[in-house]
């Protein structure tokens, strides 16, 4: 009888072991929210051969020439050579874009006049938001040369803007 007594009491503490303990709840899957729809918005880069500094308006000496990658609306870079100013190219891109636009001036040394205006005043502009980057410098002749041949990296320019 004490074993009987001692299996039924054995079998009823670890059953109620079994049943008293509670199991976690599965998580629900979470429901993935409504994805966003890409807007879309006119870019319009921009090389302009002039620029307001300090009142006065400069513009760009005529020698230069200006070859650049800009990135398109699929996101491929397109390279524009031996460009003069003004140069403007406007496309529509899905949001969120990376517009980015890079490259570099350059001259034949034989063209430059006495005194020289140089630069690249350029935007990336969203719809009718405008903003200038860079912008137009004058130095006689001699100097440029001299500051080009110290810091070439001075006739190169890179602008990129995030649209959201």
């Amino acid at each position: 009888m004490k074993k009987v007594t001692f299996l039924l009491a054995t079998l009823l503490i670890g059953g109620l072991m079994l049943t008293g303990c509670k199991k976690d709840d599965p998580q629900p899957t979470p429901t993935p929210g409504p994805t966003p729809t890409p807007a879309t918005k006119t870019i319009t880069y921009i090389l302009d051969k002039t620029c307001t500094v300090s009142g006065s308006l400069l513009t760009v000496s005529p020698c230069f020439r200006y070859t650049f990658t800009y990135k398109d609306a699929d996101g491929k870079m397109v390279e524009v050579v031996d460009a003069t100013l003004p140069w403007i190219k406007e496309i529509n891109v899905k949001t969120p874009f990376e517009a980015v636009m890079k490259g570099k001036i350059t001259y034949n040394e034989n063209d430059l006049p006495d005194y020289v205006y140089w630069g690249a005043p350029g935007n990336i502009n969203v719809g009718t938001s405008h903003s200038t980057s860079g912008g137009v410098r004058g130095n006689d002749k001699q100097e440029f040369l001299e500051m080009v041949a110290q810091n070439p990296e001075k006739l190169e320019f890179s602008y990129t803007k995030t649209i959201e």
